[in-house]
């Protein structure tokens, strides 16, 4: 009996400190909530008052926006004894400035939407630059109404704005790059920097894929970079894979551009590489001319491929995820042929270029000391 009664007074006692706690903490809460509001809207520029159905919070109407109330509380971490100031003010007129501009404004079949960490996203669909200009002048209007109607947003730095571009096909890109990525206007110190269309234009011109894709081409993707179109990708795009060419200071642009291929002529071979020091596959690959007049190694078809997986553990070929090297805990471990449905090389001219697999030739060079592929070459058959 006597040490439930201990029990049960220091139950009291904790109880008793508990609630003082959170008595004064809501006390310095609000002051913080105060200070916060004073900082960024001035002292007599709005009203607050205590949420009636949930004390922590406090609900705040600009005199300015005397239509807009906005919630606010301080979020504790008890775990971590930290804290942080919450306030749903940027959703609250950001939805409003949207709701209130697509009233009087079509800007279909765009939309426009809200963002936590972007604040605003602008989305379309064009098949030009030229088309894309008319989504562009749209987005403006939307700023430039915000800019007018809602200041508050800019003075806040909650005008941030996103456009995302589908449908424009860039050099390099993987076909699960739908989307391309824009950032056009960003709010700062009360000012607003807006990236002009010009700008824009001049930055994806280079970028188009200008040529037509092969749809008899045989995808492939290493562990690094973005996948590959064998038969279809010229050497342009194989500048934009995310992967840098091996000794790229003097293989520029502008002298490979120089370089000329006749008709038929296959390329030397050159070689690309991860960005990074830690991933240390690379692909060699060659470019033949396949037009019937003499052409420029950039407009050059990539029909040959080499990949060297080094620390690499695997490789897709058309959608087919096939294991390089043998590791137990990945289970057994399945030559690569049998993962593709084809047989291995019987004859000496399959064992030099490879077995027939849909519009090319794969050839595997296992390792001689334990099941490992240590190169894949992949050749494009016209």
């Amino acid at each position: 009996m006597k040490f439930l009664k201990f029990v049960f007074i220091f139950a009291t006692i904790g109880t008793i400190i508990l609630l003082t706690g959170c008595g004064h903490s809501a006390e310095e809460d609000k002051q913080r909530i105060v200070n916060w509001l004073n900082d960024t809207y001035g002292e007599n520029a709005y009203t607050i008052e205590q949420n009636p159905k949930n004390k922590r919070y406090f609900i705040v109407e600009l005199h300015e926006y005397p239509e807009l109330k906005f919630n606010t509380t301080v979020v504790r971490d008890v775990k971590r004894g930290t804290s942080y100031l919450w306030s749903d003010v940027d959703e609250v007129f950001c939805e409003s400035a949207i709701q209130q501009f697509t009233k009087s404004n079509t800007i279909s079949p765009d939309t426009l939407s809200y963002d936590e960490d972007i604040q605003y996203v602008y989305s379309t669909e064009a098949s030009s630059l030229e088309e894309l200009k008319t989504s562009y002048d749209k987005m403006i209007s939307f700023i430039t109404f915000v800019s007018e109607h809602y200041p508050i947003i800019v003075d806040t730095g909650a005008l941030d704005m996103r456009m995302d571009v589908g449908g424009i096909r860039l050099k390099g890109r993987d076909d699960s790059d739908k989307w391309i990525y824009l950032d056009i206007a960003e709010a700062k110190d009360k000012k607003l920097n807006i990236k002009p269309y010009e700008e824009i234009y001049h930055e994806l011109k280079p970028m188009l894929m200008t040529h037509p894709e092969n749809p008899k081409g045989l995808l492939f993707h290493a562990d690094v970079g973005r996948s590959f179109l064998l038969g279809s990708d010229t050497f342009d795009d194989c500048l934009y894979k995310n992967l840098v060419l091996d000794n790229a200071e003097n293989n520029t642009p502008e002298k490979l551009r120089k370089i000329i291929l006749q008709p038929g002529e296959l390329s030397e071979p050159y070689t690309f590489e991860s960005e990074s020091d830690y991933e240390f596959t690379t692909v060699t690959v060659q470019a033949k001319n396949l037009s019937k007049s003499p052409a420029s190694l950039l407009d050059a078809t990539i029909v040959k491929a080499k990949i060297h997986p080094q620390t690499g553990t695997g490789i897709h070929i058309s959608s087919t995820w096939i294991e390089l090297e043998e590791d137990p805990r990945r289970g057994e471990w399945v030559d690569p042929y049998k993962v593709l449905g084809i047989s291995p090389p019987k004859t000496e001219q399959e064992k030099k270029e490879g077995v027939p697999y849909k519009n090319a030739k794969v050839l595997f060079t296992m390792s001689e000391s334990y099941n490992s592929v240590k190169e894949v070459t992949l050749t494009f058959q016209e």
